[in-house]
């Protein structure tokens, strides 16, 4: 487990993580090539170039990956947000009303990625929106799966 740290803080002593996951690697890799070629185009600008790449380095290599860690546990989803500043957003599984799988196009076909959408009652607007993951089919079947459990 990658995030065994996050998780060993949240999880209740009968609990254990079903599936994790982050941000998809594709979608990742997208932008930083995306910000590879504008900080080529800005190499002769003092320097700027450099700076752009290595921010977009670490935001698309580093941060994305860390600042967004999702969990599927035996009882609940588990969404941990930032790196420095943190946020936890834990949703029981007898809670959640609806879940919907978004593929906009643009992330579909280039970067193979999609939203889940989880809404819980009383709510009209999707509670909590995991966005840019791989397989998400594949993820709402693995949380449709431990919620009939």
């Amino acid at each position: 487990m990658i995030y065994q740290k996050i998780w060993q803080k949240t999880l209740n002593q009968d609990e254990k993580v079903e599936y994790e996951f982050s941000i998809s690697q594709r979608f990742r890799m997208f932008g930083l090539i995306i910000f590879t070629i504008i900080s080529v185009l800005f190499i002769n600008v003092g320097g700027l170039g450099i700076l752009i790449f290595l921010a977009a380095l670490f935001y698309y290599k580093f941060y994305l990956k860390v600042a967004n860690a999702y969990a599927l546990t035996n009882q609940r989803v588990i969404i941990h947000r930032g790196w420095l500043s943190t946020k936890l957003i834990s949703i029981d599984y007898q809670k959640i009303t609806d879940v919907t799988v978004d593929e906009p196009i643009w992330d579909r076909l280039v970067t193979q990625s999609g939203h889940l959408k989880i809404n819980t009652a009383g709510t009209t607007l999707p509670e909590v929106v995991l966005v840019h993951l791989d397989r998400p089919y594949e993820v709402k079947k693995k949380l449709d799966q431990l919620r009939s459990r």
